[in-house]
């Protein structure tokens, strides 16, 4: 067992690692990526953490013969959207994990 300082320490550590991590969620929860198809006909936006939040569409796509077509640009821009929300949590989680306190436990 560790000496009561040093799980005071610890405890610490940890304890401003979570405060980080919720901080890293609500910046991803704040962030603002586009996905578009169409050249632009179609664009979705999402947040850091994949919630979609709009899809915007040119009213020429609203015509009944453009049905499919519409369906599958929006499917398009909403995965590209998604896609650059998970790379934003990637991003995120290297920096957290390069700035955590690990040294010689994860053989540095």
């Amino acid at each position: 067992m560790l000496p009561s300082g040093w799980q005071r320490w610890l405890g610490g550590q940890l304890f401003a690692q979570l405060q980080q991590a919720q901080q890293e969620v609500e910046r991803l929860r704040s962030l603002r990526l586009e996905g578009q198809a169409g050249g632009g006909q179609v664009r979705a936006v999402v947040s850091g953490l994949g919630e979609l939040l709009e899809v915007h569409l040119d009213p020429q796509l609203l015509k009944p013969e453009e049905r499919e077509t519409l369906q599958d640009l929006i499917v398009v821009a909403v995965r590209e959207a998604m896609g650059k929300a998970e790379e934003a949590q990637r991003e995120r989680l290297q920096e957290m994990l390069r700035q955590l306190p690990l040294g010689n436990l994860l053989g540095r």
